[in-house]
């Protein structure tokens, strides 16, 4: 039994290390075509979450011979979402600290297509705000969900021995 959970616990890492790579990996083609301050943007690094934890889930229940129980599955669901979650904070954070100008006379120029400066005031103030919701509540509420789905779909006929 030892061994099977090494090999979740490996399993989750490897997948919130897939999953952040990914996330990050959008979230960069999303900044280099001036999309990223895009509601929408957030939304589709969140399903990548939910998609990516259910597929963990599913993973897990595999790897132990499908007879994990379902507070193991949704637990590996629920570690694997915090990871992947706290792993595209820390990125986005430092991303946000390197990228944000010191220059006064780049901070409110205005860019093409109308759009508000990515250096503006009230983008820079409205960053933890973005921060808060979108990057930590969002996906780790989608990341449960996600765990809670896939645990139920994999475990949906799970025979109980204890009718009590």
């Amino acid at each position: 039994m030892a061994k099977a959970e090494r090999s979740i616990f490996r399993l989750v890492w490897v997948y919130a290390f897939i999953i952040t790579a990914i996330c990050i990996g959008l979230a960069g083609v999303f900044y280099l075509t001036h999309w990223f301050s895009d509601l929408w943007t957030g939304y589709i690094i969140s399903g990548i979450i939910f998609i990516g934890v259910m597929l963990t889930v599913i993973h897990a229940n595999g790897a132990l011979g499908g007879s994990a129980s379902l507070y193991q599955l949704g637990l590996t669901g629920l570690i694997t979402a915090v990871l992947a979650t706290i792993m595209i904070a820390t990125v986005t954070l430092l991303f946000h600290l390197v990228t944000v100008p010191t220059d006064p006379a780049v901070l409110n120029t205005a860019t093409e297509e109308a759009r508000i400066n990515e250096y503006s005031i009230q983008t820079r103030q409205g960053f933890w705000i973005f921060m808060v919701t979108n990057v930590l509540f969002a996906n780790i509420t989608l990341g449960v969900l996600g765990a809670l789905i896939g645990a139920i779909a994999v475990k949906r006929n799970q025979q109980t021995e204890n009718a009590g």
